[in-house]
């Protein structure tokens, strides 16, 4: 199997690699139903207005591109983990993983969630409402970097994690606007940010604004040398197939 076909992946969604390794096993969507039945938090993940959320999601046309119930409380737990108060968020759709974001918050926390399409966020407001979320989350609506050029660091302090899950032909410029937003220490969480693996070199031929958006990001993290993040990037597969994050603490 050549390198280019390796990096489109299998109609699995699911790496070659791994495919045939599991071709007498279990799926990864599996897997994901186990741990769900296991570790979902009935407050977080195994929360039923979540389904209602999707519910309203879907009966409104919006993608299901959302984060996975076991992603979602992922980002709670980063939350939890840094003792955040203030939440950036970059990409509402319908509020999916803005329930994760807000619940993992203290009462006295902000979250602030940036969506382009006004549609999206009435139906993300009307989600928030019956999920009665506390910090009840802020939507700004417009063009992501316009608002991010004008978003101003919160009275209280800088934003202590941002997470990022919009359009990839702009990530770079996401990413650089949420630098000077959050505190150093603060934690940059990027979604979708391996692409079944289109983004490795093999794949150019191949071409994508998202995979070209996502590289750019890269090869800007690879020219820091590490002097303004240290950054991890995260396989993932389960029920969203393959893809990953990119996480990234501000140094200075």
């Amino acid at each position: 199997m050549s390198s280019t076909q390796h990096a489109k992946g299998s109609q699995s969604g699911l790496p070659p690699d791994i495919e045939q390794l599991n071709e007498q096993g279990p799926t990864a969507a599996q897997v994901d139903e186990y741990l769900s039945s296991k570790i979902l938090h009935p407050y977080y993940g195994g929360d039923q207005s979540l389904e209602k959320t999707q519910t309203r999601a879907n009966d409104n046309d919006i993608p299901q591109i959302q984060v996975s119930p076991l992603q979602g409380q992922f980002l709670s737990v980063l939350v939890k983990s840094i003792n955040a108060e203030r939440v950036l968020e970059i990409g509402t759709l319908a509020g999916y993983s803005t329930s994760f974001l807000s619940k993992a918050l203290p009462s006295h926390g902000r979250i602030d969630t940036l969506e382009l399409n006004p549609h999206h966020a009435r139906v993300a407001q009307e989600n928030f409402l019956e999920s009665d979320l506390f910090p009840f989350p802020k939507i700004h609506i417009g063009p992501a970097l316009d608002t991010l050029k004008k978003l101003k660091i919160p009275e209280e302090g800088p934003y202590d994690l941002v997470f990022i899950d919009a359009n990839k032909d702009q990530i770079l410029d996401y990413f650089l606007e949420s630098l000077g937003l959050v505190r150093k220490g603060g934690v940059i969480v990027v979604d979708n940010a391996v692409r079944r693996g289109k983004i490795i070199p093999s794949a150019q031929n191949d071409p994508d604004t998202n995979v070209e958006g996502l590289r750019k990001l890269y090869d800007w993290i690879e020219k820091d040398k590490g002097e303004t993040v240290l950054s991890t990037g995260i396989q993932t597969v389960g029920s969203k197939q393959w893809d990953g994050f990119v996480i990234a603490t501000k140094l200075v």
